[in-house]
């Protein structure tokens, strides 16, 4: 049974001008195996064009070498993309019916520590026995017998300490290949948990300062994030001031004289200011309002909490 696992949305894109994002193509690699045979696809990453997915016959129609033996080039009958598969940010490799390296790309290389001279023509499991010795081979013959990509992760048994996810698929050609694409996930994965915390953390002393507004603000003075009582206090919601210059807030007067960039440059050359002073609010009034900020020198961020003062 086809694959069926692209998103409607990527897929009517596809349709239209046949690209897709890198990431949406490792996910559904193998609705794209029936894709390409419409014609070639282009993988973009962060809107840039960065490698061609063609089908087989059209690499042959463009003069792609046929398989040689195997270890003699980078990766015979893939040779002529090679120079895409070093330009993929995840690590690439090519098995061959006997479990032989095909193809290696630059990622690989790095993830394995070793050079893919020294990989390609030799089995897997002998070239790196810690893999040779886990399921990972039992894994490898399903995808090849039932034709069907399998996605998964993986504790890695070369480097400790990292997470990977795994894309294996069989490659549509008639020398029974599987490919291999992986990512390092388990730094995303502890970012995400340590996010979740700071978020908990932000949310609990939030609670506990009943009337304070917060306003995180980049080195460029606009509003990345806007939270506690802010839009309570100064009536523009979120999706209003995200994006938006912190100088909407100040008064006319305020700006001529630039209080605001003075209390921003204040609180990165101390670390932290205060300051007292008028701001204006949506509906044009002005509130007296004392701000504490903090500047965060690994983010390059200033940290906003505001209150209103006491008529």
């Amino acid at each position: 049974m086809p694959h069926r696992g692209l998103k409607d949305s990527a897929f009517e894109r596809l349709r239209l001008d046949r690209t897709i994002t890198a990431a949406e193509a490792t996910r559904n690699f193998g609705r794209l195996q029936e894709e390409v045979a419409a014609g070639p696809i282009t993988l973009t990453h962060h809107g840039r064009a960065r490698m061609i997915l063609l089908s087989p016959e059209q690499f042959g129609s463009l003069g792609g070498g046929e398989a040689g033996e195997a270890g003699a080039a980078a990766a015979p009958g893939l040779d002529g993309l090679s120079f895409a598969l070093d330009e993929m940010e995840e690590g690439f490799i090519a098995l061959d019916r006997e479990d032989r390296f095909a193809a290696v790309n630059r990622v690989a290389e790095f993830y394995f520590g070793r050079a893919r001279d020294d990989l390609l023509g030799r089995t897997w499991h002998e070239a790196l026995p810690a893999l040779g010795r886990s399921a990972m081979a039992e894994i490898i013959d399903s995808v090849r017998a039932q034709g069907r990509p399998r996605r998964m992760a993986w504790d890695s048994l070369i480097r400790d300490g990292r997470r990977l996810e795994l894309n294996i698929f069989p490659i549509p050609n008639d020398r029974g290949w599987v490919g291999v694409v992986f990512a390092n996930v388990g730094e995303v994965e502890r970012l995400a948990r340590d996010a979740a915390v700071a978020q908990g953390v932000i949310d609990v002393l939030l609670s506990a300062m009943p009337g304070a507004a917060v306003a995180v603000v980049d080195s460029a003075g606009e509003v990345v994030d806007w939270r506690g009582a802010a839009a309570e206090l100064f009536g523009w919601s979120a999706e209003e001031m995200l994006g938006e210059p912190m100088e909407r807030m100040t008064p006319g007067t305020e700006l001529d004289q630039g209080r605001l960039w003075a209390h921003f440059a204040e609180a990165r050359r101390k670390g932290s200011a205060d300051v007292t002073g008028p701001r204006l609010t949506r509906a044009g009034r002005t509130l007296e309002i004392a701000c504490q900020t903090t500047w965060l020198a690994a983010q390059d961020v200033f940290v906003c909490v505001m209150r209103r003062e006491a008529a």
